[in-house]
């Protein structure tokens, strides 16, 4: 199951009444955005020592990503506290995240509850996935499948993709909540159209095998499409396999190769399979023994043991010279692309 964190780095603007006295917190804010750090740091320390809450959260968020400074955790996770004492959310939720991190202090998840806490009841959706995340793993307090959901329900409902996603996760699991698949398909089709390649694969997966609705192959390839495009290696692998077995496709093996190459290259030893016998049997393209030698020899390197008996077999069709420009292709790939663990 996936979680993330997001820092970032926006200004939070907030519906703080300026104090009245020559402090110009707007001078720094128009600083910021026209990129002159140097003005904006002056005006931003100015504010934060005279105590105003939001010259101390950008000032914060300045030394927390290195903008126009060093990065200095120390100072602000600091000047974070300071703002967050005062109620700016953004500040409260930062605040949370460093101490989650480990940034600028210990890791305390007890005080990093605390913070997201905070944020979350006043409405942040990246506070409350991150409150859901720590129910859902008993981090900062016992593990709570109920109050994960709970909290990860809230951020859904304001469209943090995280936590659509794991709201889908757990009611496929029935984790906090009762399993139910259609609620799943439909967390997991909103975390897709907001981008989660993991919602997209598993959107996709849904279609294809008629779980949750009935089959429904172009939505399938269309979902699948999107996360392989996003690099997602089971999505390209997926893919491959039904082009080339025509599942709810055309059979098309040019497509079929151009999937299984991209989860080839990722160390998806399946897909390695199924090029060595695109290549092997000269399937949507001329037969290439040299090829098809080192994709099985690279599926077995990546732990599918079966090929080994398919490359020595292969290796009487092929002379010497072939199979040293096989072995020779298997070090360049590992080269390019690292060595199997």
């Amino acid at each position: 199951m996936k979680f993330t964190l997001i820092l970032s780095i926006a200004l939070f603007l907030g519906s703080f009444t300026l104090p009245a006295h020559a402090y110009d917190f707007q001078t720094g804010l128009r600083a910021y955005e026209a990129g002159d750090y140097e003005t904006a740091m002056e005006n931003f320390t100015e504010g934060a020592g005279i105590g105003h809450a939001l010259a101390q959260y950008n000032l914060a968020i300045m030394y927390h990503q290195g903008i126009g400074t060093e990065t200095d955790h120390d100072n602000a996770l600091q000047l974070y506290a300071l703002a967050a004492q005062q109620g700016v959310v953004r500040a409260q939720y930062l605040l949370g995240f460093m101490y989650d991190n480990g940034q600028g202090t210990e890791q305390d998840w007890r005080e990093a509850y605390y913070w997201y806490e905070q944020a979350a009841e006043q409405g942040d959706s990246d506070a409350q996935y991150a409150v859901g995340t720590m129910n859902f793993y008993g981090q900062g307090r016992a593990e709570d499948h109920e109050q994960a959901f709970f909290w990860y329900e809230k951020a859904a409902a304001q469209d943090n993709v995280d936590a659509q996603y794991n709201l889908g996760v757990m009611y496929i699991n029935g984790f906090g909540t009762e399993s139910d698949e259609e609620e799943a398909l439909h967390w997991f089709q909103q975390a897709a159209d907001n981008g989660s390649r993991d919602a997209q694969y598993n959107t996709g997966l849904m279609y294809t095998t008629g779980q949750a609705a009935e089959r429904d192959f172009d939505r399938a390839v269309h979902y699948l499409t999107l996360a392989a495009e996003q690099e997602l290696r089971e999505a390209q692998a997926q893919l491959g396999v039904m082009y080339a077995s025509g599942q709810g496709v055309e059979r098309d093996f040019d497509r079929a190769h151009h999937w299984f190459s991209g989860a080839a290259n990722q160390g998806d030893a399946v897909s390695q399979s199924f090029l060595a016998q695109i290549y092997h049997q000269g399937l949507g393209r001329e037969q290439d023994l040299v090829r098809a030698h080192m994709w099985y020899d690279l599926s077995y390197r990546h732990g599918y043991r079966r090929m080994l008996r398919n490359m020595n077999s292969l290796q009487g069709e092929m002379n010497s010279e072939q199979v040293r420009r096989a072995r020779d292709l298997v070090m360049e790939w590992i080269n390019e692309h690292g060595r199997p663990e």
